[in-house]
């Protein structure tokens, strides 16, 4: 589906723009839950890859609260991202 293939070619642009519209009223209805969880983990994983520490931590703070709940994969992308910003001091406030 197209919420994975932004995801599996790194576009963050394109994940960022699916998002958007995901958010719009009811579209994540579309979904089924293994769907919508399946998407939150590979945008998860895309944000930990591509972006900078702190969009990643505040994304993280926002979806693991609400959204998905990371699966171990998810969890060491964070905690390489940490790693490879020189953060690791955070990791007792994000577990």
């Amino acid at each position: 589906t197209a919420s994975f293939q932004c995801c599996d070619l790194k576009d963050i642009k394109l994940a960022y723009q699916l998002n958007k519209a995901l958010e719009k009223g009811d579209n994540w209805k579309f979904l089924d839950v293994d769907r919508l969880n399946g998407y939150w983990s590979k945008f998860f994983s895309l944000l930990c890859m591509m972006e900078q520490i702190e969009v990643v931590l505040k994304w993280y703070k926002e979806m693991s609260s609400s959204l998905f709940y990371p699966t171990p994969k998810n969890i060491l992308d964070l905690l390489q991202a940490l790693d490879a910003a020189d953060q690791l001091e955070v990791i007792p406030s994000v577990w």
